[in-house]
């Protein structure tokens, strides 16, 4: 665990958020309303490309949270509900260029 002070449990640590081949992020919450979402694999984005968010973290019951934010450069959105209890996320995007609404599912590891 890290030593930064915060009210949900993912604030100040990593996870790996696989959601199969071709889908893989490491996502490092800085606090409450920042993330950071690094590429490990993904078919649009080379390894190691770099995102930075701004979030809304809702709890929804003991270490269940619902992680949202908005990619700015594209417009797209992304709802996350994160289950640490059970090493789940679920998350849906909306592609604004595709017109597309992706629904995903995939396991939290803790890096």
């Amino acid at each position: 665990m890290s030593d930064v002070s915060n009210s949900y449990e993912m604030v100040g640590n990593a996870y790996l958020f696989d959601f199969g081949e071709g889908a893989k992020y490491e996502l490092r919450f800085l606090s409450d309303s920042k993330l950071d979402v690094t590429v490990v694999e993904d078919a649009n984005y080379p390894a190691g490309t770099l995102n930075h968010f701004d979030i809304e973290i809702t709890p929804i019951r003991d270490r269940v949270f619902m992680v949202t934010w908005i990619e700015e450069d594209a417009g797209n959105t992304v709802t996350h509900v994160e289950d640490f209890a059970d090493a789940v996320v679920w998350t849906n995007i909306t592609d604004i260029a595709s017109k597309g609404f992706w629904r995903l599912k995939g396991s939290i590891i803790p890096r």
